[in-house]
């Protein structure tokens, strides 16, 4: 994940016009658009913990190469992921069917290679084609789109403080109707959330 905020925001340009440009529908407004983000997935699940978080179902479509990152500290307080740096996603739910979950599973699946979307009509995630397998390979390359639902199961999005570190690290929050919730790092969260919500007024 992009640390320096003004290589952050020359990737938020980046992102935004790739997905203008090869992902969105004709008249679908982009809202928020994250980053991918080079980092393990975690998540507390039932009130275990799971880290890295590895999807329990099958995912045909990732093919991403698994990488050789460092693995998370073993011990960290499910609430202090952010002060560890491998961890860049985090989902907290009651269940594997949330759709926090269901998001983190191709997050975790795409090895930092796949990005959550926020548009008026939907919020997915997206994964460039070259590492997807299968019938969600877009043929005309760019990318494909693993996992969506109704923008209507978005039910806040945020950009909180979390862990103990000084100064304490922002994140994108985003709240789901089944009480689920996905977590990532951004170092523009607030900025984000702050666009994302003036876009919808619009």
């Amino acid at each position: 994940m992009e640390e320096n905020p003004r290589a952050a925001t020359q990737v938020d340009e980046l992102v935004e016009t790739e997905l203008a440009r090869l992902w969105l529908r004709r008249g679908e407004r982009l809202l928020l658009a994250c980053p991918p983000i080079r980092a393990h997935v975690g998540a507390r699940i039932g009130g275990r913990r799971l880290v890295p978080h590895r999807p329990a179902r099958e995912l045909p479509s990732a093919r991403a190469t698994p990488p050789r990152w460092p693995l998370p500290v073993a011990e960290l307080p499910a609430e202090d992921w952010t002060d560890d740096p491998t961890l860049g996603h985090w989902a907290e739910a009651e269940a594997e069917d949330r759709d926090a979950v269901r998001l983190a599973d191709h997050l975790a699946a795409s090895h930092g290679e796949a990005r959550v979307v926020v548009t008026d009509r939907r919020v997915a995630v997206v994964c460039p084609a070259e590492h997807l397998a299968g019938p969600d390979v877009p043929p005309d390359g760019g990318f494909g789109t693993v996992e969506q639902l109704s923008p209507q199961r978005l039910t806040s999005l945020d950009a909180p403080f979390l862990g103990r570190s000084v100064p304490p690290r922002r994140v994108i929050a985003f709240g789901f109707a089944d009480g689920s919730t996905l977590f990532a790092c951004d170092v523009h969260a607030a900025m984000k959330v702050r666009r994302a919500q003036d876009r919808a007024q619009r």
